[in-house]
């Protein structure tokens, strides 16, 4: 099976575009923010076509137009909602200091706040629009916590979320009926709960949950049926090879979870050496990856081995992440 060092190895000996050199000062070498290699990449990242595409779209209240909802009448951008700009920037790997990053931030503190609101319409559903409404600020807050984990502005959602789990996960699985009926009481949003892209997102990357609760949350959602909403309709626990047409989808609930520290323990197994077996596959071998188009790192996409390149870190950034430190 190949290693991680070969896997370092071949990805330094090839890259030269300006963002797979930055992941891999800042990701898979570890470098800190104030070392030379870490600046230096930084700053070419922001030279680049992706850089300067997300930039150029960003309005002044740091937002990229509607949160959520996509705007059918908004002028033609690439990035047509401000969550899907995050995610690009996630992709990227852009740190909170970066300036897009923070003066977005800081746009995304109003909201959660309850200063500002999105301009997204309100979506009525069943109670003319008030789940909507309670749903915002934990959204917004799980956004925040993918780039500033720590910012004191969410945790009071975060601790609400945290404990209405305990109590639902108590008795050692997840009690449905309590959490609808906290649900209902408007005490906890629907959107946060086990199995979504929001809780993940807001629940990871800090130390807000114990490792049994932490555990009860991962074992929920490794198998769970439909894969995690929003993100993909298959579960972690369902190998997916390169050629498959789910496999980015797979590969993205893996990215998801990547953030929670028991996340190494889920992987090591299974899904780990399967991943490793894939990398060697995909490095030594002819694998067609014509129809993946997305995650896409290089400046150019039209030369075939920058595609290939281009998976290989993106896989390798779970594979790090999912490694077991000795």
């Amino acid at each position: 099976m190949i290693a991680i060092p070969q896997i370092i190895e071949y990805l330094a000996e090839r890259i030269s575009d300006p963002v797979p050199c930055f992941i891999m000062q800042k990701e898979v070498y570890g470098e800190p923010a104030d070392s030379p290699g870490y600046k230096n990449a930084y700053n070419q990242v922001k030279q680049s076509k992706w850089y300067r595409a997300l930039a150029g779209e960003q309005r002044e209240d740091g937002t990229w137009g509607r949160f959520h909802s996509q705007d059918s009448k908004a002028p033609k951008q690439k990035y047509l909602t401000t969550e899907s700009a995050l995610g690009r920037s996630r992709e990227l790997s852009l740190p909170k200091d970066d300036p897009m990053i923070a003066k977005c931030i800081k746009a995304m503190e109003r909201y959660v706040r309850g200063e500002e609101t999105w301009t997204d319409n309100i979506e009525k559903h069943k109670d003319n629009g008030k789940g909507h409404m309670f749903c915002r600020p934990f959204m917004t807050a799980a956004n925040i916590s993918m780039f500033d984990p720590e910012n004191p502005v969410i945790n009071p959602l975060r601790d609400v979320v945290v404990e209405t789990l305990e109590t639902a996960f108590a008795g050692g699985y997840f009690d449905e009926n309590f959490w609808g009926q906290k649900v209902r009481e408007y005490h906890v949003p629907s959107i946060v709960a086990p199995g979504t892209l929001y809780g993940s997102m807001l629940l990871q990357n800090t130390n807000c949950m114990g490792n049994t609760l932490q555990k009860y949350w991962l074992d929920y959602i490794w198998n769970v049926k439909g894969g995690i909403y929003y993100v993909s309709n298959v579960p972690p626990a369902e190998k997916q090879y390169l050629e498959d047409k789910r496999f980015i989808q797979w590969l993205r609930t893996l990215e998801v979870l990547s953030g929670f520290s028991l996340f190494p323990e889920y992987m090591n197994d299974d899904v780990l050496p399967h991943l490793l077996h894939e990398l060697d596959r995909l490095m030594n071998g002819d694998v067609d990856l014509s129809h993946i188009k997305t995650g896409r790192y290089a400046e150019s996409w039209r030369d075939r081995d920058r595609r290939k390149l281009d998976m290989v870190l993106r896989i390798a950034r779970i594979v790090i992440k999912g490694r077991i430190s000795p």
